[in-house]
């Protein structure tokens, strides 16, 4: 495994763990049967967004591994996913 890959494989694990406890929060709130939740707000947060940098980080990597001149491309993206993951984090849980 090359060291440029260990930044996509964390970013993969992380925001994949972080989509899995989405889906646990999500079946949760569906579970207690309350009008209104989970709102169309909370599944594009807790769901949709982690989706997104998943296929986001999947896509650089699967054009890296195609064409060979974008071979940062993937530990950019991943490294810009980490950095990210903690302010996306703060509002998770709940802020303050």
């Amino acid at each position: 495994m090359k060291v440029m890959f260990v930044p996509v494989l964390t970013a993969t694990a992380l925001w994949s763990l972080i989509l899995v406890m989405g889906f646990a929060g999500i079946d949760g709130v569906r579970s207690q049967n309350v009008p209104g939740y989970p709102s169309d707000d909370q599944l594009r947060y807790y769901i949709y967004i982690p989706i997104g940098v998943l296929a986001l980080v999947g896509i650089a990597w699967a054009l890296s591994a195609r064409f060979r001149l974008l071979k940062a491309l993937p530990a950019f993206v991943a490294v810009a996913a980490l950095l990210s993951l903690p302010f996306y984090l703060y509002y998770y849980t709940g802020g303050v």
